[in-house]
């Protein structure tokens, strides 16, 4: 049995108290219990002190459509600030499970009634999760839970900033690879005797903001996990995973899990589960967690951006470094080579499709990419990366003999050819297979290598040119990633 806790912020002395009792049925009752603090609906305040508190509340959608058999929902706090139709429809959104709410609210069932009069929120909890497993399976309340005590030990502070000074120092004063730094999140939790844990982010920024609510993404990506006490290892195929299956392998293990979303301003980045402690209750040591893996991940997004920016800029750079870089972008005619341009070749590329590709034809579309191109420059200088390049026109005109071809970037080669014969597109391919052995032969002090993807396409009604260069490029991709 799996039960999900929608409630506002642990620093809710009541909220605590709640969890307290309900961490507490989930052990009596053997079931799985995952509590997600996702503070407060937005209020129609524009002058809010947070401008992205909104922002917390994206972790209920997770609540919808992951595999739990019933809701418990405090609307009351969740809900403090908003309407009662904003409540109402907040509600209705959980259409997919069972819902419960801690207090009446008109409309849906709630939980059977606990006096708190005499601060006894830790039984409202425990009777919330015994009404809950109670409703999943019968579809009505049971009998009123008699009164429980409850044995729960505060945890001391310092042991709780212990930990968060430990994380910072090992994540934020190091630099890893290969996104190295989520395992240390997973490798420290099972050092803290938590079995179960994960990190598990989006491949890109999803915006979320009070007029373009997001929709919950369909894949996210696992960045670490430890399950039942072992740091899971994936292979990169079998990380991305449906975003409802989070839960999936941490529930039905009778574990009480708590949730924190991760975003930065309006753009959700994902989600970090972890277990329910009584080091998690220490007013603002989960927020502060969540926000250690924020700033890791937002640092590792940041790095890739930069690394994408800083190859776009070095294409830049390279064309830049030649004194006749700017005369190819006018005309037609690269002058390094003697050939033709990217302008010049898309101009004839697409006039030659117009012209030739009829039906009984076939296109030949080729990229060739030179990989040791940047390697030359930085050991050799540009002169001679100049005169490497060059020798490659000089091996793709005599590849290509009737082709129109162009040096579209700096490093990079695109080809087309209009023909009658079938199957044109591998002889080509062994050509380059012969032409790149002979390249390695050529020069003791550099390997002038080439990576090339060539593809055939039959002719087709509204087969474009732009369709046939990104299968093409695709293929190329591919390609390097294999090699």
């Amino acid at each position: 049995m799996n039960i999900g806790l929608l409630v506002s912020e642990l620093e809710d002395k009541d909220v605590k108290k709640i969890c307290i009792g309900a961490s507490q049925a989930a052990d009596d009752k053997g079931i799985s219990l995952v509590i997600m603090p996702g503070k407060y609906l937005a209020s129609d305040n524009k002058d809010a002190e947070n401008p992205y508190d909104y922002q917390y509340s994206a972790l209920f959608d997770y609540a919808n459509t992951a595999d739990f058999d019933a809701l418990i929902i405090d609307i009351e706090r969740i809900g403090r600030n908003a309407t009662i139709l904003k409540k109402e429809s907040f509600l209705n959104k959980f259409d997919k499970v069972p819902i419960l709410t801690l207090t009446e609210q008109e409309g849906f069932t709630s939980v059977n009634e606990v006096k708190t009069d005499h601060e006894q929120f830790e039984q409202l909890g425990y009777e919330a999760v015994c009404d809950a497993c109670f409703f999943a399976k019968e579809g009505k309340l049971p009998a009123n839970e008699a009164q429980k005590s409850f044995s729960f030990v505060e945890q001391p502070e310092s042991d709780a900033i212990r930990t968060l000074s430990e994380l910072g120092a090992l994540l934020l004063n190091r630099k890893y690879e290969n996104e190295k730094a989520y395992g240390i999140f997973s490798e420290k939790a099972v050092a803290d005797g938590i079995k179960n844990f994960g990190i598990f982010l989006y491949d890109t920024k999803i915006r979320n903001n009070l007029k373009y609510n997001w929709v919950l993404p369909e894949k996210i990506s696992v960045k670490s996990t430890a399950i039942c006490g072992k740091v899971a290892v994936f292979d990169e195929e079998k990380r991305i995973i449906d975003t409802d299956k989070i839960f999936s392998q941490f529930l039905n293990k009778s574990t009480v899990l708590i949730a924190g979303d991760i975003f930065v301003g309006e753009h959700q980045l994902g989600i970090v589960v972890t277990e329910f402690r009584s080091k998690t209750l220490i007013n603002h040591f989960f927020s502060s967690l969540v926000s250690i893996v924020t700033g890791v991940s937002r640092l590792s997004y940041l790095e890739k951006e930069l690394l994408k920016t800083t190859e776009e800029l070095y294409e830049v750079q390279e064309e830049l470094a030649r004194d006749d870089s700017v005369l190819d972008h006018i005309g037609d005619q690269d002058y390094l080579t003697g050939g033709l341009n990217r302008r010049g070749f898309f101009a004839k590329a697409y006039d030659l499709l117009k012209e030739e590709f009829k039906p009984g034809k076939y296109a030949i579309v080729a990229y060739i990419h030179m990989d040791s191109l940047k390697k030359i420059n930085e050991l050799y200088g540009h002169e001679e990366g100049d005169r490497a390049v060059r020798r490659i026109a000089e091996v793709l005109e005599s590849v290509f003999k009737k082709s129109i071809y162009g040096r579209i970037r700096g490093d990079e080669f695109a080809v087309i050819e209009i023909t009658d014969d079938e199957g044109k597109a591998e002889n080509f391919r062994q050509e380059m297979s012969a032409q790149n052995a002979s390249l390695l032969e050529e020069s003791s002090r550099y390997m002038n290598h080439l990576q090339y993807s060539i593809c055939e396409f039959s002719y087709e009604d509204n087969l474009s040119l732009r369709e046939m260069l990104k299968e093409t490029d695709d293929n190329l991709q591919k390609i390097k990633q294999m090699q």
